[in-house]
């Protein structure tokens, strides 16, 4: 009779070659390949990867100044505003907050799904 620990150490190589399949399952679905795209596409505009770069620069400075519960200067707030703006309208970086989104969406399914199925398992059993 084989040994619990050998016993445990089959059954997660079991759990192991699933996430592994589950993986490839996800890497081959709509949402995961829309999303790389998108991200290739942001990659490949320099225009656009700046201005997420000069947001991201500039709503963090504004953040470690408030943080710290100093003065952030009326010209900071407009400029951040005008690239928020920016942001907003630009197509390439719509497509890839879809598609975040998306994929997102996707993920706390396969979550909730897990989550759910494991919480079941707990429950006792009812006999009737």
């Amino acid at each position: 009779m084989p040994d619990v620990a050998y016993c445990m150490e089959i059954m997660m190589q079991d759990i192991y070659e699933k996430a592994e399949e589950l993986a490839g399952l996800i890497g081959q679905s709509k949402e995961y390949r829309e999303l790389r795209e998108a991200e290739k596409v942001i990659e490949a505009n320099g225009e656009v990867k700046k201005l997420v770069d000069d947001f991201n620069d500039r709503a963090g400075k504004i953040a470690e100044k408030e943080k710290k519960q100093e003065p952030v200067e009326v010209d900071e707030k407009h400029e951040l505003q005008k690239l928020r703006e920016q942001l907003q309208g630009n197509e390439p970086l719509q497509g890839l907050l879809r598609a975040q989104t998306d994929y997102a969406m996707m993920m706390n399914k396969v979550n909730s799904i897990l989550s759910g199925r494991l919480e079941r398992k707990e429950e006792p059993e009812v006999k009737g």
